[in-house]
């Protein structure tokens, strides 16, 4: 089992969201908990240390990555839409910081 953490930005996104969006973002949250970088699917470029999780019903996506150390943390680093990539530039705006 993998322990999930939010960043500051990623609780925002996760905030944002209505309620039916919310309980597919649970879903794949309680993926990751479960399957840590093995849930998602790789991504490429500048977020190639990173995974995705897609939710084809609501078109968002969640990206994340795993944190070294002892514990095996998972870390949500940003969860929008696909539209025009943002939720990616997003991802690596935050990750520059």
């Amino acid at each position: 089992m993998y322990q999930v953490r939010f960043t500051n930005y990623s609780s925002d996104d996760f905030r944002k969201l209505d309620g039916s969006m919310k309980v597919h973002v649970l879903k794949g949250l309680k993926r990751i908990e479960q399957r840590g970088m093995q849930a998602g699917e790789p991504l490429r470029g500048s977020l190639s240390h990173c995974r995705k999780i897609k939710m084809r019903t609501t078109g968002l996506r969640i990206v994340f990555r795993q944190i070294d150390g002892g514990i095996e943390i998972i870390e949500i680093i940003a969860i929008g839409k696909r539209d025009n990539s943002d939720v990616y530039k997003k991802a690596i705006k935050r990750l520059s910081e």
